[in-house]
C-alpha cells in the first residue's frame, strides 16, 4: 500500500483539482491515495467532504449527468468502484470497505425498442437504467457488498460481506445475504440533520374514503376529557375510518419514514366527481407514490334513487375510471384500487338489484386495474361473508337489530368492523405485493428521464 504523507496528499489533491477544475470539491483533512482514479465526465460532478479517506485501488466516476456526493468523515477502503449516472450519496460517518461495488444504473434488456435498427452489437448498445443512491449517515459496508441502482440504506445499517442490496434498508438494521435482507435491528441514534424518506400517499374516492368524523379535542385527550353530560362545541372534522387506521399502522411498520396521507376522498362523489378532484390535484402539481382509488357506489345509488342527473351509466364509469387510471400513469409509482363494497340496506330501493348493478361496476373497475396495471383489491366477498355471519341476508336485506354488530352504519356507510374489514384486506394486499417496500426503492428509468426526473 502507498503510504500519504501530507506532502503527497497535498500533490494528490492538487493533481485532481488541476486535471477537473469546478467539477470536484474536496473539503479539508482529507485521505487520497495517489492511485485513486477519479473520472469525470461532462455535466457531472464529484463533492467530497472534510476528513475523507480513499484507499487505494477505488474509482470515482461521474458519468455525463452524474454526481458523486461523499459526506464528511467517511472512510473508503481499497478497490471500490463508485459509478454514478444520476447521483450517489454518501453520508457523513459511513464505512465503505474494499471491493465494494455501487453502481446507480443497469443496463437495459437487448429488446427491439431498446435498440436501434442495424445497430452494432455493443455492451451499451441498449442503454442504461438509472435511479440514485443513498447510503445514509453511519452505515457500514462490509467486504464485496454490492449496491444497485434506487437503494437506499438506512443511517448506521450494517450490511455483511458479499450480500447484495437491491432495495432499500432501514435504519439502524443489520442485514445479510443475496438479496439482502434484514436480521436484526436495534435502536441507536439517528443524526437530526439527515432528512427523512417520505412516501405521499393520495386517496381518491366516497365518503367511504373520506369518513369525516366531527371532533373536539378534548374527546381524546385523556388528561382533560369532558365529564359525562356536558356539552362540547364541534371544533373540527377529521378524516377516520379505514385509511387512518392504515395510516397509523405503516407509520408504525415504518417509523423511519414520513408517510403523508392526501385524502381526497369526498362524501356523495361519483365517479365524475373523482375524476374532477383528481384532475384539479394534478393540476395543483399533484404527485403521489402510491394512488387509491375507490369509486362506484353512488354512481349505482343515485339511479335506483331516481337521482338520474347524478347517477353515472355504467360505460360513462368505465370511460370516467380508466381516465383516472391514465393520469395516475404519470403522476404516481404505484395505484391500487379498491373494489366497492355490497349496499347493507336501504328501504328506499331496491337493494339485491342495486348490488347487481355494483357487482358490474366492480367487474369493470377490475378489468381496468388489470389494463393500467393497477393492483385491484376485491372486498365484495370477504364483505358479505362477515355481514352474513352478523345475521345479514343479501336476498332479504334489512337493518340489524339495535345492538347487534354490522359493518354499515346505515346501510352504506361502514361501522367500525366494515372499515376494519376493508382496513384488513388492503393492507394484507400491500404486504403480500410488497407495496410499500417496493416504493422505498427509486424507479429505474431510462438515462435520460431519470437525470431529468431524479435532479
Amino acid at each position: 500500500m502507498t503510504s500519504v504523507t501530507d506532502t503527497d496528499t497535498i500533490t494528490t489533491i492538487d493533481r485532481i483539482r488541476a486535471r477537473h477544475d469546478d467539477a470536484v470539491h474536496i473539503g479539508t483533512g482529507c485521505d487520497i491515495a495517489a492511485d485513486v482514479d477519479i473520472i469525470i465526465d461532462t455535466d457531472a460532478t464529484i463533492t467530497i467532504g472534510d476528513r475523507v479517506s480513499i484507499r487505494r485501488g477505488t474509482t470515482l466516476q461521474a458519468n455525463t449527468g452524474g454526481h458523486i456526493v461523499i459526506g464528511d468523515d467517511v472512510a473508503i477502503g481499497e478497490n471500490v468502484v463508485v459509478s454514478a449516472m444520476t447521483t450517489i450519496r454518501i453520508g457523513r460517518g459511513a464505512g465503505i470497505s474494499n471491493m465494494v461495488d455501487i453502481h446507480d444504473h443497469n443496463h437495459r434488456p437487448r429488446t427491439h425498442e431498446n435498440l436501434a435498427p442495424g445497430e452494432p452489437i455493443t455492451p451499451w448498445a441498449s442503454g442504461f437504467d438509472a435511479a440514485p443512491i443513498t447510503i445514509e449517515a453511519g452505515a457500514v459496508i462490509a467486504n464485496k457488498v454490492s449496491i444497485t441502482a434506487g437503494v437506499t440504506i438506512g443511517q448506521n445499517t450494517r450490511v455483511g460481506a458479499n450480500a447484495v442490496v437491491s432495495a432499500s434498508l432501514a435504519p439502524n438494521a443489520t442485514a445479510v445475504g443475496v438479496p439482502a435482507r434484514v436480521v436484526t435491528r436495534t435502536p441507536g441514534p439517528l443524526d437530526p440533520e439527515q432528512p427523512r424518506q417520505q412516501l405521499r400517499i393520495g386517496w381518491f374516492g366516497t365518503s367511504l374514503m373520506e369518513h369525516y368524523e366531527a371532533h373536539n379535542p378534548r374527546l381524546s385527550t385523556q388528561a382533560d376529557l369532558p365529564d359525562i353530560g356536558q356539552q362540547l362545541e364541534v371544533t373540527e372534522w377529521r378524516n377516520r375510518g379505514y385509511v387512518h387506521a392504515l395510516i397509523t399502522g405503516w407509520s408504525i411498520h415504518y417509523p423511519w419514514i414520513t408517510i403523508l396521507s392526501d385524502n381526497r376522498g369526498e362524501g356523495g362523489a361519483t365517479s365524475r366527481n373523482v375524476l374532477a378532484n383528481l384532475r384539479a390535484a394534478v393540476d395543483d402539481g399533484g404527485r403521489w407514490d402510491l394512488a387509491v382509488v375507490g369509486v362506484g357506489i353512488n354512481d349505482v345509488w343515485r339511479h335506483h334513487q331516481g337521482r338520474h342527473d347524478e347517477a353515472v351509466g355504467i360505460d360513462e364509469y368505465d370511460t370516467n375510471i380508466c381516465a383516472a387510471l391514465d393520469l395516475l400513469t404519470n403522476h404516481a409509482r404505484r395505484t391500487l384500487v379498491i373494489g366497492e363494497p355490497p349496499m347493507g340496506w336501504d328501504p328506499s330501493i331496491d337493494v339485491p338489484a342495486a348490488n347487481r348493478d355494483l357487482a358490474d361496476y366492480n367487474r369493470r373497475a377490475r378489468r381496468a386495474a388489470e389494463d393500467h396495471r393497477a393492483l385491484f383489491v376485491d372486498i365484495w366477498d370477504d364483505i358479505t361473508y362477515t355481514a352474513t355471519c352478523f345475521g345479514w341476508s343479501p336476498t332479504t336485506p334489512t337493518a340489524p337489530a339495535t345492538g347487534a354488530p354490522s359493518v354499515w352504519t346505515d346501510g352504506v356507510h361502514l361501522s367500525e368492523q366494515g372499515d376494519e374489514a376493508i382496513r384488513q384486506m388492503v393492507a394484507r394486499q400491500i404486504t403480500t405485493h410488497r407495496i410499500l417496500d417496493g416504493l422505498l426503492t427509486l424507479d429505474r428509468l431510462d438515462r435520460a428521464t431519470a437525470t431529468r426526473e431524479y435532479r
